[in-house]
């Protein structure tokens, strides 16, 4: 089968083209590389099913050259990380708001599946990802209002982050690497949940292929406190580091949600397989080859 994925160098997108041509599939990855990574995908680019496209998803049409065998589209390009985010607000907008209006054009067009992945941010407000979550609520309404897929994720862990990534885990992974200090916001007792990214892409495809339409939300259904996992990460590395705990932040309850799996249970038979502790051993590995 042939299958679209934008934003398939990223962090999320490399692992999916990468388990889509281990099912034997033929992967279009197109990719304007601002966030994305070529070393994310270079064990990629001597297979022939696997063809990349940089470029913007707002010129879909000129950079695929309208391919009418594509049955199914990803659609997994953003920035995500926050500072990612904020030095691209305007990419960050358009890719989720323009750039899913022409997916969902082309997927009419070739009759193709189409899902948007989004996040479980958009129930709430987060002043931090502002431009991020407005992106993603608009992208949901136009894939909901053309019975495509939304997939909404909560925070996603795993190799192939970037050592810059601003996210908690890759920055407390690559503080406590380097034994530099790190800071709990506000002590550390906001609440998140985490879920390695091959239980992701495990549950975005089974969605895919499933008939179901709407809204299913995939993430670890239990919440840890940020002290905590930051504990857990100093537990598998060092504890000989210094932890910060006055710093306050403003920090919307919402910017912490824990997801309710129940759809993805029942429709898909989706719980994550992958402990929080195995998780993050192979991504501290992962970053410890890198740093």
């Amino acid at each position: 089968m042939n299958i679209l994925v934008t934003g398939g160098a990223g962090f999320i997108g490399s692992h999916l083209c990468d388990t889509l041509i281990k099912q034997g599939h033929k992967v279009f990855c197109i990719d304007n590389m601002v966030t994305g990574s070529y070393k994310n995908i270079q064990h990629l680019l001597k297979n022939y099913n696997f063809i990349l496209k940089e470029g913007d998803v707002e010129l879909i049409d000129q950079v695929l050259q309208q391919n009418s065998e594509i049955r199914q589209i990803y659609h997994l390009a953003s920035p995500t990380a926050p500072d990612d985010i904020n030095k691209n607000k305007d990419m960050t907008r358009r890719v989720n708001s323009t750039g899913t209006c022409k997916l969902i054009s082309l997927a009419e067009r070739i009759r193709a599946k189409l899902l948007f992945v989004s996040s479980v941010k958009v129930c709430g407000e987060c002043p931090r990802v502002r431009d991020y979550i407005f992106g993603k609520r608009m992208g949901e309404e136009l894939t909901i209002n053309s019975y495509g897929k939304v997939a909404r994720l909560a925070s996603v862990y795993g190799p192939n982050m970037s050592v810059t990534d601003s996210r908690v885990i890759p920055v407390f992974i690559t503080k406590t690497l380097r034994k530099e200090p790190i800071s709990l916001w506000n002590g550390g007792s906001q609440i998140d949940s985490f879920c390695y990214v091959d239980d992701i892409v495990r549950g975005l495809i089974s969605f895919m292929n499933s008939q179901e339409i709407g809204v299913i939300e995939f993430g670890a259904p239990e919440g840890i406190s940020i002290k905590n996992l930051a504990e857990k990460i100093m537990n598998q590395i060092t504890s000989d580091i210094v932890v910060k705990t006055d710093e306050n932040v403003l920090v919307v309850d919402e910017c912490h949600k824990v997801v309710d799996i129940s759809k993805a249970k029942t429709l898909l038979g989706w719980i994550p397989a992958i402990s929080l502790e195995e998780g993050l051993n192979r991504t501290i590995e992962y970053f410890r080859n890198k740093i």
